[in-house]
């Protein structure tokens, strides 16, 4: 597994890869709360159960980590570990996380949306890559 930030113009994005598609998922989501808080530093006190269906796996993985920036932004809750199964186009999930302390978790950059921009899921040589783009 891995990971790689990129550098864009208003937005702030990031390339994950990983040896299946749940874990490419879970990395996703860890990828994007290390771009907004100190992951480290969150601890696992609450849990959250995320259920989300689509048309494809791309659409898939923009409601994946849509519902989690919901869920962010409504309860003041960052996550820093992620359990994913992934049947067909449905994804079952699990997030843990405590609630926001802004001193212990050195707040970084807000998100406002996963984008669409650019996002792709695919297998290459089997390994599962993704890119993600986040309006910030």
């Amino acid at each position: 597994m891995g990971r790689r930030f990129l550098e864009l113009e208003a937005d702030v994005g990031f390339e994950v890869w990983a040896e299946d598609l749940n874990s490419l998922f879970e990395e996703a989501a860890l990828s994007m709360y290390e771009i907004m808080v100190d992951v480290e530093k969150v601890e696992r006190s609450i849990e959250r159960h995320i259920s989300v269906s689509a048309p494809d796996i791309e659409v898939l993985l923009h409601h994946w980590l849509s519902e989690l920036l919901f869920i962010t932004d409504v309860e003041r809750i960052v996550f820093s570990d992620f359990e994913v199964k992934i049947s067909g186009n449905d994804l079952e999930g699990r997030a843990w996380g405590e609630f926001i302390d802004v001193e212990r978790h050195n707040p970084k950059t807000e998100i406002k949306a996963v984008t669409y921009h650019k996002l792709s899921v695919r297998e290459e040589g089997g390994v599962w890559r993704c890119t993600v783009v986040l309006d910030i």
